[in-house]
């Protein structure tokens, strides 16, 4: 009896996945002054993401908005990215992300997950002064991917 509850245990313990919690690739944003320092909003900055389906329809969502100086976002399964950084009412800024999209399965019964290989970036400058790619490849390792340059009073 006891042998037969080892097997049945060991049984289980075999076939649970440990799938990991961070299967989701994140783009990562620090935000920066000229010099190279950081920089914390003194606001909130609420950041819009549009995604377009396969059928052409655009979605919008929200997907950040508190004061900080480093955000992390998730990149559409098309090959292009859109986001609104609202600094305010009347002041916005737009990021154009081109990627090439990379499935990657690292356990079957986990499912895929997907990774980027950031291409081009372009945006406006009515608050940022510009945006320099560190790393193209967006995974799920949590590694900056963009630093966002401000003109700011040192």
């Amino acid at each position: 009896m006891i042998l037969l509850e080892l097997v049945l245990v060991g049984g289980v313990a075999c076939n649970e996945n440990d799938c990991s919690m961070t299967n989701v690739a994140l783009a990562r944003f620090d935000f920066l002054s000229g010099t190279g320092k950081s920089v914390t909003t003194t606001s909130e900055i609420t950041v819009t993401g549009f995604i377009t389906t396969e059928t052409g329809e655009t979605k919008t969502d929200t997907l950040f908005n508190k004061s900080t100086s480093t955000f992390s976002l998730p990149l559409s399964y098309t090959k292009a990215t859109t986001y609104v950084l609202h600094h305010s009412d009347a002041i916005r800024d737009t990021i154009w992300l081109t990627h090439d999209n990379i499935p990657y399965v690292a356990d079957i019964d986990c499912g895929f997950m997907m990774f980027y290989q950031i291409t081009s970036v372009r945006h406006t400058t009515n608050a940022l002064d510009s945006i320099k790619l560190v790393n193209p490849k967006v995974t799920n390792e949590e590694k900056k991917n963009f630093n966002i340059y401000f003109t700011v009073a040192e």
